[in-house]
């Protein structure tokens, strides 16, 4: 028994050790696809609509995640600290959550507060539109509405090279 849960323990050491590694190297790459982002036509948790359009203007990460996703739930703080630096510049971050009820999510989000919208796929017609089929997957909206980069998996939004490459989007970056 001994032996069994020291091989388990190693497993666990070696699986943390990749997942912090992939994180490490986690980058956002420049999208190749068509420019035009889908559109986005959700509720908030309030029943609120909120549509991608309404974001015009901004530079917009669109993250699918589910509350049963160990990376999405990991990158989350990171995304709500990157948003707290860009605080008072065109940006925002707009979560797609994935077929879960109202309920599920605010019990997260008593765990893992975020102040950023998210908004409810209830039948999975948006990420499919979106081709966002591994969670986490997340695209950056321009300004402009068009899709800039994309990222499948979970990254460090925090990280300062993450801050530049979305610095660099931004309308008044682009004025100086």
């Amino acid at each position: 028994m001994g032996s069994r849960r020291a091989s388990a323990l190693a497993l666990v050491l070696l699986l943390s050790i990749a997942h912090a590694l992939a994180w490490a190297q986690a980058e956002l790459r420049p999208w190749t696809g068509a420019p035009a982002a889908p559109p986005i036509e959700l509720n908030t948790l309030n029943g609120e609509p909120l549509a991608l359009a309404d974001l015009r203007g901004k530079v917009v990460v669109v993250n699918f995640w589910a509350t049963w996703c160990e990376p999405c739930r990991e990158e989350m703080p990171a995304m709500q600290r990157l948003r707290d630096k860009l605080r008072g510049e065109p940006f925002e971050i707009l979560a797609v959550n994935y077929q879960e009820g109202a309920p599920r999510i605010r019990a997260f989000l008593q765990k893992v507060p975020v102040g950023f919208p998210i908004v409810r796929d209830t039948d999975g017609s948006v990420a499919r539109a979106w081709n966002a089929r591994v969670f986490p997957s997340s695209y950056v909206i321009g300004a402009d509405g068009r899709i800039r980069y994309a990222l499948v998996g979970s990254i460090d939004w925090s990280a300062p090279t993450v801050e530049k490459t979305l610095r660099e989007l931004m309308p008044r970056a682009r004025a100086r």
